[in-house]
């Protein structure tokens, strides 16, 4: 029998998914994988249990008809007695059939008191028997446990647990993971969020299905409509998820993606490929469904409440607030007076205590707003000055953004908001659409204006409490990546954006110039500390002359702040932070008066050496004999800080090889240097002790002495999730295998390229190499960029020793799984175009294998 049921089993299932493949069509998958599952158990149960007093109900999705092709399923056997041991046996032979023919069953079993005890401790299983459907056995055991579970059910109890359950996950889900590689079935906007909705009815005695909701005036016809297309959008690609998997798989993982997109018949075409029609078809769906869950579940609990009095407070004549909501007497004023569709958000935003739009007042808000945000609407100057007024109230900014591109109203004001919408940065970096991060920036923004969030970026928040305009920042922070998508450089396409929003929203010309200059140069700062060599006098002049104002360095040291908080967490550290705040009050001190140049800056490092040296005792015969043998380049080279740790581990050790560290305190950084003999591949080989160690390095500054020893200093990330004591722990370890490698004890073999990560592979970048001649004869600047791994540095460095190139300075940016790196190299044979040529080949040939 359990080949034969197996058998027919595999056949229906098959036979199942070609109908889907052809259809496309969920609800009939659900309604022939679940009939045939439900015969199956039938005949199994007649088998076991023919002359039992039990029943088989499914519940669960199985219950609800909502069956995918590896899901669990779902069912409670019912015993009129406490089960006995001769029936457990019973019942285990049966749920071990059920595994042989390869379902998933997940059982509940026990009598109808323990059962409903069962439900009444854990809302998840209430949930599943709340979808208890009557399979085989005795119908009246089924009808008296429903009957029971419907008495005990506290409507009140479970309607609060959902909504905390929902909040829960959505918290949980809210990760990088969740963001790139999203759960169908637990994302926000996901399918459990439509069962919650159908729970929340269900519990309250309304027919849980989505045309029954619409004819009892929970729904209207075009909420309906768009219920359950979003519904039959997700079911499918949940479908096809299990079908391409052969696994329950929920999750949209990188290695899924491409496949399951063809298999729902998208195509790769010159303006996308076929998984990222996939991912914004998903994205617009789970965005549907979190639309009408704003309307829907306060709608539902506020049923289970209206016996109760409420506390209603009249605000004018056309708003009064219930509770922490904000609603309008009469439902035709954002038709028949659009202006109100902005005012009454203001209204929101001027009291602290209002939350949000009540059930019935946000969907004639949304119904209006979709048939009246136009270009009239637009041109209307009193909704332009309310718009405007929005970020110069500035509370509650990040909510009301989030709020009114939710229902796309955002993307009606502003055409040029909508082509962003959903918009996937294939970069490596970035784990938002391009509206998501945005608004990420902008409420980055908002909390370094916020008192309550000043300890999470104290330097910052100080600047901000500071600064008069902070409407500036916030539109600046709207407007930054607007411009994404449209092909070229999307900082200089957003100033048309900027300038036109300025003068539509009446912003003076200092205010206009402000703002579309911190949306034209967004990126200069991030670019000049990551890049550049900012302990280089002349990179501090350079960016401070593109600058000119102390107003225009605080904006764009605020808006770079936010922007690169606001791309990825993985981005942000504590060493980013400090080389903006160096280059911030750098480019400050320059910019009051205090300027130098690369020669005095020379003279200052030397002579603070000298002041430094003479206060240990260190004769002035002893200094030049140092300043000999480091060379004349060195003062240039480094700062006074880094000048003095050397000299105080050097003095009197000029011949000894030695590795030094020093944990850079309230970061998660290490500083090294390396003093040692010179020879080929010296760099490649600390490279991958660093890589063998862990830690990433951050910036690498070479330095050749006048006596052919290196001194080396490098800033090193330590790996993320480690406490203190680990960073005193590794930083031990890196210390004395450098030490061995410096004295020659620790072999270093070559660094096999690793492989790159499924992200990675599934988002290819095409590797770039730039090389820039620098204005000194033989220095060059070389740029790489391209998906990170592990050893990357050392298989670079090592192509560079091949040829004979001298790696000076390198400035590494791990910008999460991209990177783009830059470094200054000594080869005056790169004066010749073909050595170029075949430095680039080389490194490719590196890069791509």
């Amino acid at each position: 029998m359990v080949t034969s049921l197996a058998d027919k089993l595999k056949l229906h299932k098959q036979q199942a998914a070609e109908t889907y493949r052809r259809r496309k069509h969920p609800f009939v998958y659900f309604r022939q994988h679940t009939q045939i599952i439900s015969e199956i158990l039938t005949t199994l149960w007649q088998h076991f249990f023919a002359e039992q007093e039990l029943c088989l109900l499914a519940i669960g999705g199985f219950g609800r008809g909502e069956m995918y092709p590896y899901s669990d399923v779902d069912m409670a056997i019912v015993s009129r007695e406490p089960v006995s041991d001769m029936l457990q046996h019973q019942i285990a032979a049966f749920i071990q059939i059920l595994w042989d023919i390869h379902l998933q069953p997940a059982a509940k079993v026990g009598t109808i008191d323990e059962l409903c005890e069962s439900a009444r401790q854990d809302l998840t299983g209430d949930s599943a028997l709340l979808e208890s459907h009557y399979l085989c056995g005795s119908r009246q055991l089924a009808t008296e446990l429903i009957h029971q579970l419907d008495l005990q059910r506290d409507v009140a109890a479970f309607t609060e647990g959902k909504i905390l359950e929902q909040s829960q996950r959505y918290t949980k889900a809210s990760g990088e993971a969740s963001l790139l590689e999203a759960n169908v079935k637990t994302t926000q906007g996901g399918l459990r969020d439509i069962h919650t909705l159908l729970w929340l009815a269900k519990v309250q005695g309304l027919p849980p299905q989505i045309h029954d909701l619409m004819r009892n005036a929970i729904l209207n016809r075009t909420e309906a409509r768009l219920l359950l297309s979003c519904q039959k959008q997700l079911a499918r690609i949940r479908i096809e998820l299990h079908l391409t998997a052969k696994r329950a798989e929920d999750r949209l993982i990188f290695d899924l993606q491409t496949q399951v997109a063809e298999n729902l018949g998208y195509v790769d075409d010159t303006n996308s490929r076929a998984s990222e029609k996939l991912m914004h078809d998903f994205y617009r769906a789970i965005k549907g469904v979190k639309q009408l869950s704003g309307i829907l579940v306060p709608m539902l609990r506020d049923r289970v409440y209206a016996t109760l009095p409420r506390v209603v407070v009249e605000l004018d004549e056309h708003y009064y607030q219930v509770g922490n909501m904000l609603a309008v007497h009469n439902l035709e004023l954002f038709r028949h007076k659009p202006e109100h569709i902005f005012i009454s958000l203001r209204i929101a935003q001027e009291h602290s205590d209002i939350i949000g739009l009540a059930p019935k007042t946000l969907r004639a808000w949304w119904a209006a707003a979709h048939q009246q945000v136009n270009e009239a609407f637009y041109q209307n100057p009193i909704n332009r000055e309310c718009f405007a007024g929005f970020f110069r109230h500035g509370n509650g900014l990040t909510h009301l953004l989030r709020f009114i591109n939710l229902y796309g109203v955002l993307g009606k004001y502003l055409p040029a908001w909508e082509k962003i919408v959903g918009l996937l940065q294939h970069d490596l970096f970035h784990i938002y659409p391009v509206d998501d991060h945005i608004l990420m920036v902008v409420r980055n923004m908002r909390r370094l204006a916020m008192e309550r969030h000043s300890h999470e970026q104290p330097f910052a928040s100080t600047l901000m409490h500071a600064f008069e305009r902070k409407h500036i920042l916030y539109m600046a922070a709207l407007f930054h990546d607007i411009a994404k998508g449209r092909g070229g450089d999307h900082a200089v396409k957003g100033v048309a954006d900027a300038r036109s929003f300025a003068k539509d929203h009446f912003l003076d010309a200092e205010e206009s110039d402000l703002l579309a200059w911190l949306v034209e140069q967004h990126l200069l700062m991030s670019m000049t500390a990551q890049k550049e060599d900012i302990q280089d006098p002349e990179v501090v002049a350079r960016f401070s002359n593109q600058v000119k104002t102390i107003e225009r360095l605080t904006a764009l040291y605020l808006l770079t702040v936010a922007d690169i908080r606001g791309t990825n967490p993985k981005i942000w550290n504590s060493w980013k932070a400090s080389l903006l705040e160096s280059l911030y009050k750098a480019a400050l001190h320059y910019l009051n008066g205090r300027q130098s140049n690369r020669q005095t800056a020379i003279l200052d490092r030397r002579q603070q050496a000298m002041h430094e040296l003479s206060q240990y005792q260190i004769s002035e015969s002893q200094q030049r004999e140092l300043w000999h043998i480091l060379g004349q380049a060195y003062f240039a080279r480094h700062e006074w800080q880094d000048i003095l740790w050397h000299l105080s581990k050097i003095i009197n050790y000029e011949q000894q090889p030695q590795a030094h560290s020093q944990w850079l305190p309230d970061t998660n950084t290490l500083k090294v240097m390396v003093y040692m003999p010179n020879r080929p591949k010296l760099f490649t080989e600390l490279a991958s002790v660093f890589s063998e160690a862990g830690m990433n390095i951050l910036t690498a500054r070479a330095y050749i002495t006048d006596h052919n020893f290196i001194l080396d200093t490098f800033i090193l990330q330590f790996p993320s999730g480690l406490s203190t004591a680990d960073y005193l722990s590794i930083q031990n370890k890196t210390e004395l295998a450098l030490n061995q490698f410096v004295n020659g004890n620790l072999s270093m073999s070559a660094a096999t390229p690793a492989s790159l990560s499924r992200r990675s592979r599934h988002m290819p970048i095409a590797p770039r190499i730039t090389i820039d001649e620098e204005d000194n004869p033989g220095w060059y600047n070389l740029h790489v960029i391209t998906a990170n791994r592990r050893f990357l540095l050392a298989n670079i460095a090592a192509v560079l020793s091949e040829l004979n190139i001298s790696i000076r300075f390198a400035k590494i940016t791990t910008l999460d799984e991209r990177v783009e790196d830059s470094f200054l190299v000594y080869a005056p044979h790169l004066a010749d175009t073909q050595q170029q040529l075949q430095l680039k080949n080389a490194l490719l040939d590196q890069l791509l294998c």
